[in-house]
């Protein structure tokens, strides 16, 4: 099973245009909100303020009001105005007059003066007496509007405190809401995931670029994990289909010689080894395949002549291209690789076995060094693989002929085999047709080593 095979998702997220939508960072959202916070909190002390003053302002008596508007244009022209006397100045004369205060009578002035408020004012020796009134009897004294004015817009800018903050808290609230909508989305939809529910997605809600990245990157996750759990128990299910037929033969062998129906020789017990070969081979790949994907595959890596094993792996197997009617050629110039031999003669071996298995006539082995690189190639003039099923035959167990046995189609483990490996070694393998057979042309393409380096 190759990693690479399952990122459906990962693919569909770097084609154009995916993160082309406009999106804002969080940083601005919060910052956005926090100015609209401040904004209406200042905002409301100041209107609201401005309010209660205008409303006290409003309470004051026409006099007073009068006297404001009064002071307020004398301002604007220049002028003071004088505070009136609260008395009428009465001078008689006498030699201390001039000493005297503004609004100060003559000190033989005395007795009850009206004033044009309708007020009664004593006159003693030419000063009204502080707390003295001209009706007898207790009275209340009047209110002070100064200190009522301020304990109003106290009052008031208390409560204006009071409103700022409600308003305050909700703006808060909404926003934390907004921020932890998509998060607890993303949070639920983990705890399905964990609970062993791997169709659990989380909502891309528009918004913050941030927030949808995060639920992408989740479903992402959620996609890749059930891309592998389907993976694994379609592995587990071919395997067991697999290993079934050859345990089949085995056991149907061993009841017909148990019942007699065979005799107890040696072709039967040639047989019983093939298909135990066939069992052995088979958990051998597996295992190989497993730790290479795992990256736990022990590896001997050493100067090796690419070439030179290529040409040793075709004579080998030209007795077996011979039975099969098949003419195998190699050209090979001298390219040095550092690799395991043995799991590098595994991979052409898998590769030519394969190309002689769908070969009509001919199959060709190359190898040669372009930039760098150490490619090997194997080509055969057989009917082909189609583009859109190359990159299927090199995962586990795969037949394009559903109807070809083991002896024609082999176990289906071969090519997954070669890119595993081939991927241990930091190289890569790759499907594509033949421009000079008309058929199948495979590649594996390793690091090169200048001989400077071998030395």
């Amino acid at each position: 099973m190759n990693p690479s095979d399952l990122k459906p998702a990962l693919a569909r997220a770097r084609q154009p245009g995916f993160w082309s939508v406009s999106r804002r960072p969080l940083a601005v959202t919060l910052l956005l909100a926090m100015l609209l916070v401040v904004g209406v909190s200042v905002g409301s002390v100041l209107v609201f303020s401005n309010l209660v003053v205008q409303r006290q302002v409003d309470r004051l008596p026409e006099d007073i009001k009068l006297a404001m508007r009064e002071r307020q244009a004398a301002l604007q022209r220049g002028e003071v105005i004088t505070p009136t006397p609260p008395v009428p100045e009465i001078r008689t004369g006498m030699v201390v007059d001039p000493f005297l205060e503004p609004g100060q009578s003559s000190p033989d002035v005395n007795g009850v003066i009206v004033l044009p408020s309708g007020e009664r004012a004593e006159v003693t020796q030419g000063r009204r007496p502080r707390g003295l009134r001209a009706e007898p009897g207790p009275r209340d004294a009047p209110p002070n509007r100064t200190q009522n004015f301020v304990r109003d817009v106290q009052l008031s800018l208390v409560q204006v405190g009071a409103l700022a903050v409600a308003a305050s808290a909700l703006l808060a609230w909404l926003l934390a809401r907004r921020i932890a909508r998509p998060i607890s989305a993303v949070s639920h939809a983990a705890a399905q995931l964990a609970g062993g529910d791997l169709s659990a997605r989380a909502p891309v809600q528009s918004g913050e670029r941030e927030m949808a990245a995060l639920a992408q990157s989740f479903n992402d996750m959620a996609e890749n994990l059930q891309a592998l759990e389907h993976e694994r128990q379609q592995a587990v299910a071919d395997i067991a289909h697999e290993l079934r037929t050859p345990i089949a033969v085995m056991q149907a062998r061993l009841d017909a010689l148990e019942d007699g129906v065979y005799p107890l020789n040696a072709e039967q017990i040639t047989l019983l080894s093939t298909q135990t070969q066939l069992l052995t081979r088979l958990v051998g790949d597996l295992r190989t395949i497993t730790l290479a994907e795992a990256g736990r595959l022990a590896l001997n890596p050493q100067p090796l002549d690419l070439g030179s094993l290529g040409r040793e792996v075709v004579r080998d197997l030209q007795d077996r291209a011979a039975a099969r009617g098949v003419t195998l050629s190699v050209q090979a110039s001298q390219t040095t690789v550092r690799a395991d031999p043995v799991r590098v003669r595994q991979i052409t071996t898998n590769l030519v076995d394969n190309a002689l298995r769908h070969a009509r006539s001919r199959v060709s082995v190359q190898v040669e060094t372009v930039q760098g690189r150490a490619l090997l190639h194997v080509e055969d003039d057989g009917p082909g693989v189609p583009e859109d099923s190359r990159e299927a035959v090199f995962t586990r167990f795969t037949r394009l002929d559903g109807s070809r046995t083991r002896d024609t189609g082999g176990s289906g483990l071969g090519l997954a085999i070669v890119r595993a490996l081939t991927a241990a070694h930091g190289g890569e393998a790759h499907l594509s047709g033949s421009a000079s057979l008309g058929g199948a042309r495979f590649t594996v393409a390793l690091p090169a080593i200048s001989r400077s380096a071998i030395s």
